[in-house]
């Protein structure tokens, strides 16, 4: 496990440029991630930059207690820091009025603050904190991260995930234990703390249900009638999900609402292990039937991290007729459209999609099809 431990710390994340770069920009730095995606790793690594630093730890009885209550007294006590540290910061009670007032009056203090759920987190503090803040979010390890610490392998990214210590663990089995572990004792456990959630069942079958329906689209409704819940608490809970960075939804395109499908969503896990934890399914992907699924929300997912790594941020969109055709995956920056269809093995675009995209939708140039056999230029930085 020491080794472990040390390798990942040699790992080069994308996100440690992007936080040291706006460090002086006279903001809060605000960091969203999953438990165990690297958060922690990253801002101890920040502070190794810097002399006078503070580490709180909102998961810290004692450390929460530092911060209590907003008095000048509390503020007082971080004044001979140049940076401060705040990791799970959700756990501190009202921790939006006591970042305003430590900002407000320490105008040399840099502070991060990091928070496993955005949904806590970001209600606490979008008030009070309004103008004061730049958000990042952290995910599991990029393609181009696993891949330049020489730890990618494909299989692997597809059955286990891309979670740091599954990336860096070489024994399947390992794995297997490590990403169960991560989806059962870290992320379950945060959506069960949160108040809104009043039936764990409903939840972890409707977390079910959505882990059986990656790539296709989803209802609400059927979803509700299906799991014996109300619609309303479908949508709620699907929204929390989102907000713990456990799954993300894929919204339609539609130029015509008369030739496209706009009320459902795709849904995508943010990491497959999970999703494949959720299901209970581990198996290789030669005794797989649901390699196209996967396929899909891999492309999906690490084009998201990849563009975020470069600091674009395009919209992402599926199209679906009526008829049945469809395009996985539209890009809308500037409003040019470019598109994507994912496809395990060799295929080409069928000529009538790449005519809608180009002739219907207005896209731009030819529609590519990323395959296991080119997806490194894809997502590649």
């Amino acid at each position: 496990m020491a080794k472990i431990a040390d390798f990942m710390l040699k790992i080069k994340r994308y996100l440690e440029e992007k936080i040291l770069g706006n460090l002086d920009k006279r903001k809060i730095l605000i960091i969203y991630g999953a438990r165990q995606t690297g958060k922690t790793t990253l801002v101890k690594m920040i502070l190794e930059k810097f002399k006078n630093t503070i580490y709180l730890n909102g998961d810290m009885s004692d450390d929460r207690d530092r911060l209590k209550e907003a008095t000048r007294t509390m503020v007082a006590q971080f004044e001979k820091y140049e940076l401060m540290v705040i990791d799970e910061a959700q756990r501190i009670e009202n921790i939006g009025i006591k970042l305003k007032v430590i900002f407000d009056n320490l105008p040399n203090l840099k502070i991060i603050a990091t928070g496993s759920s955005a949904f806590e987190l970001s209600n606490t503090i979008n008030e009070p904190l309004t103008g004061r803040y730049f958000s990042f979010t952290m995910y599991p390890l990029s393609f181009a991260e696993a891949q330049s610490a020489g730890k990618f392998n494909l299989e692997s990214a597809l059955v286990f995930g891309s979670y740091p210590e599954v990336m860096v663990s070489p024994d399947k089995k390992i794995k297997e234990a490590i990403i169960k572990n991560i989806a059962s004792n870290y992320l379950f456990k945060d959506v069960l703390n949160i108040e809104y959630i009043k039936n764990a069942r409903s939840l972890e079958n409707l977390l079910k249900a959505t882990a059986l329906q990656i790539g296709g689209q989803v209802s609400t409704t059927e979803l509700a009638d299906t799991l014996d819940m109300d619609a309303k608490t479908v949508l709620n809970y699907l929204d929390i999900l989102r907000k713990l960075n456990i799954i993300f939804p894929l919204p339609p395109y539609f130029t015509n609402k008369r030739k496209s499908i706009s009320k459902m969503r795709k849904y995508f896990f943010c990491d497959l292990g999970v999703r494949n934890a959720v299901i209970g399914d581990f198996s290789s992907l030669e005794h797989r039937g649901d390699v196209g699924q996967l396929w899909e929300n891999f492309c999906l997912v690490e084009r998201m991290k990849r563009n975020d790594a470069l600091s674009r941020d395009p919209e992402y969109y599926f199209w679906r007729s009526y008829q049945g055709e469809e395009i996985d995956l539209i890009e809308s920056e500037n409003r040019v459209l470019s598109g994507y269809e994912f496809k395990w093995g060799k295929k080409l675009a069928l000529p009538k999609i790449q005519k809608i995209f180009t002739d219907d939708l207005c896209g731009q140039g030819e529609l590519q099809v990323i395959s296991k056999h080119n997806f490194e230029q894809f997502l590649g930085i």
